[in-house]
């Protein structure tokens, strides 16, 4: 049987645009950039027509990123258990990127699903979530070896110096309601933390760079803080502490955390001084269905339109998406400038091409 090309598996509403993108994306490659592949909220379900991903797939054969990224929220919900691992696997036998990065969304594990009341039986385990979409990354990433379930790891690019540290902001404890025992006690959906784990992790490796001329980019899911986000709905446990580890980073200081104990107890304490003053690409998060490009204390924080195909809802300045053309996708080459220190937003569906200085 004739093998299926990506050309014929792309839509043929996408192409035209696709084509056109590819070679502005490829003009902006010089021997100072590196390209990567970007997305986030597809909330993909089995019904789903992957025009996203063909599309994808399509677009990596052409550019060769070093990396395709995805800031969560990868799945919607499904009826079943059953056929969220189903979708899980479909979505995961589709992609054909090299180096496919993902983290965890709050919808990802499908716990709404009776949430409150009957989810546990819903739910995607992180063991499960690792099994199928993180466990092909062995031995090309660097998971917590103590902990690879908890799904965060960092990707080092030694040709550019550059680390890509992908986090999980819903690294939550997976226990049932002392009330309400088919329920969890937490759901994903709506808990959203950094555990002590994670954050010391953070701290103690992923943190501790090869040298000082390394430069890192960070990805997770929901938005690090709420001022001036659009679409902010609540924040994820221990954010604060995450933030404060960013900062001493960035600055090359000292920082300790107000222990905390309980469920999401913490105690972090980290002295970057001897490391010195760290470079920050870019901090890039999903879950706001929004574009938004935020400076804090001279970090760029930044999200974009949501590649599911609906408008998002909190933000009236949103594209609209239409089913059947090319804004019912939002994909985006990012091209770093390592020297200029600019980043270049080529998109594939929604929103317009961007330029962040």
């Amino acid at each position: 049987m004739r093998e299926v090309t990506y050309d014929e598996m792309i839509p043929y509403y996408l192409k035209q645009m696709a084509d056109s993108q590819i070679l502005k994306a490829e003009n902006l490659q010089t021997s100072d950039t590196l390209q990567f592949l970007l997305y986030t909220d597809s909330h993909i379900t089995n019904t789903s027509s992957f025009a996203d991903i063909y599309t994808l797939n399509y677009i990596n054969s052409k550019l060769k990123p070093e990396f395709t990224a995805c800031c969560g929220d990868n799945l919607d919900n499904a009826p079943t258990k059953d056929q969220h691992l189903e979708t899980a696997s479909k979505l995961m036998d589709t992609l054909t990127v090299n180096r496919f990065f993902t983290v965890k969304g709050n919808h990802d594990d499908n716990s709404i699903i009776s949430e409150g009341t009957d989810n546990i039986k819903s739910t995607m385990l992180p063991q499960e979530q690792f099994d199928i979409m993180f466990k092909g990354l062995e031995g090309v990433v660097n998971f917590d070896s103590d902990n690879k379930s908890g799904l965060y790891y960092y990707y080092d690019m030694d040709k550019y110096k550059v680390r890509a540290i992908f986090l999980n902001s819903i690294d939550i404890p997976y226990m049932s309601d002392q009330d309400v025992p088919t329920a969890w006690k937490y759901s994903g959906q709506s808990t959203y933390a950094y555990s002590d784990t994670q954050l010391n992790w953070l701290t103690h490796k992923a943190l501790r760079l090869p040298d000082k001329d390394w430069k890192v980019i960070f990805f997770t899911h929901v938005n690090p803080f709420e001022e001036g986000m659009i679409g902010s709905d609540s924040l994820a446990r221990n954010g604060d502490v995450l933030l404060g580890i960013v900062d001493a980073f960035r600055g090359g200081s000292k920082y300790k955390s107000i222990p905390a104990i309980g469920d999401f107890h913490q105690d972090i304490s980290v002295d970057f001084t001897e490391q010195g003053e760290g470079n920050i690409i870019a901090f890039f998060y999903g879950h706001t269905h929004s574009e938004q490009v935020l400076i804090r204390k001279g970090i760029r924080y930044i999200s974009t339109w949501n590649d599911c195909p609906k408008k998002s809802a909190s933000n009236p300045q949103a594209p609209a998406r239409t089913v059947g053309t090319t804004s019912e996708i939002c994909l985006n080459a990012v091209t770093v400038d390592l020297v200029q220190n600019r980043i270049s937003f080529t998109k594939f569906g929604a929103g317009e091409d961007l330029v962040v200085e």
